[in-house]
C-alpha cells in the first residue's frame, strides 16, 4: 500500500511538472507572438519592457522547474528557486494590488504559480530537503547584498507607481505592480544563492542572466516605463556577467575564492 502511493505520488510529481513547464514555456513565448495588453504589445507599444520582464520572469520559472524533470539535473535549489520567486512576487503584488480584491494580472499569475509550487513541493521526491540549508561563504553573501539593495527598493518605488495610479495605460493593466513582484522575485532568488543550497548555482545563473537581460533593454530603452536607465542598466548587465564568472570560478577552481579544494559545490 505504501508503495502504491509513493509511486502514485511520484508520478503525479512528474505529470504536474511537466504540464507546469509546458504552460509557463507557451507563456512565455506568448510575449514575442501574441498582441494583447498584458501578455505582450512588444510591438507598437511602450510595454517592451514590460512584456520582456514579464517573459524573463517565465524564463526563471521554467528553470526551476525543467531542472526536476530529470534526477541528474534535479537539485532542491531548483524547487527553492521556484517557489521564492513565486511567493516573493505575489507577496508584493498582492501590496501593489491591494490585496486580493482585483484577482487579475498579476496577482492572478502569481497566486497560480505559489498555489502550483506548494503542490509540487508536496510531492516532490526530496521534499524532506526543502529547508536545508547549504554552507554559505562571504562571496556569495556579498554578490547577493550588491543586487538585493537596489532591487528592493525598485520594487518598493514600482509598487507606489501602481498604488498611485500614476500612468494608467500601465497601472490598469497591472504592469507596475509585475515589475515590483519580478523585482522582488529576483531578490528572492539572489538571496538564495547566498545560502548556497544544493544546487546554487541554478538560482545564480537564472539570476544573473535575468539581471543582464533587463538590463541590457534599460540600456536600449533608457526612457520607457520601468526602465533602469543607462545607468541602472549597467549597473545590471556588469553584476550579472560579474556573478555568473565568480560562479563559474567557484565551481571549477573552488580554490580560488578560499573554498575548501577537497568540497566541489553542486
Amino acid at each position: 500500500m505504501r508503495r502504491n502511493l509513493h509511486r502514485a505520488r511520484i508520478v503525479a510529481f512528474y505529470t504536474l511538472t511537466a504540464a507546469v513547464t509546458l504552460f509557463t514555456t507557451v507563456e512565455l513565448f506568448s510575449h514575442f507572438f501574441l498582441n494583447t495588453p498584458v501578455a505582450t504589445q512588444w510591438t507598437g507599444g511602450p510595454h517592451h519592457v514590460h512584456a520582456l520582464a514579464h517573459a524573463t520572469l517565465n524564463a526563471v520559472l521554467i528553470a526551476a522547474l525543467a531542472t526536476q524533470l530529470h534526477p541528474r539535473a534535479r537539485r532542491i535549489a531548483g524547487l527553492q528557486q521556484f517557489l521564492v520567486a513565486a511567493l516573493f512576487g505575489l507577496a508584493v503584488s498582492l501590496i501593489a494590488k491591494r490585496g486580493f480584491a482585483d484577482l487579475d494580472f498579476p496577482v492572478f499569475n502569481f497566486t497560480l504559480y505559489s498555489v502550483v509550487g506548494l503542490i509540487i513541493a508536496a510531492l516532490h521526491p526530496s521534499r524532506g530537503e526543502l529547508f536545508k540549508l547549504g554552507k554559505p561563504i562571504a562571496w556569495t553573501a556579498g554578490i547577493a547584498l550588491i543586487a538585493v539593495v537596489p532591487l528592493a527598493a525598485y520594487a518598493a518605488a514600482e509598487a507606489a507607481k501602481q498604488l498611485s495610479g500614476i500612468d494608467p495605460v500601465h497601472a490598469e493593466v497591472g504592469h507596475w505592480a509585475l515589475m515590483a513582484g519580478l523585482a522582488s522575485s529576483l531578490v528572492g532568488v539572489i538571496g538564495l544563492t547566498a545560502l548556497r543550497t544544493e544546487g546554487w548555482r541554478l538560482p545564480l545563473w537564472s539570476a544573473g542572466l535575468a539581471t543582464l537581460v533587463l538590463g541590457i533593454a534599460s540600456i536600449a530603452m533608457p526612457t520607457e516605463a520601468s526602465s533602469f536607465g543607462l545607468l541602472g542598466g549597467t549597473a545590471a548587465v556588469l553584476w550579472g556577467a560579474a556573478s555568473i564568472a565568480i560562479s563559474e570560478i567557484a565551481y571549477r577552481r573552488p580554490n580560488k575564492l578560499s573554498i575548501a579544494p577537497a568540497v566541489r559545490p553542486n
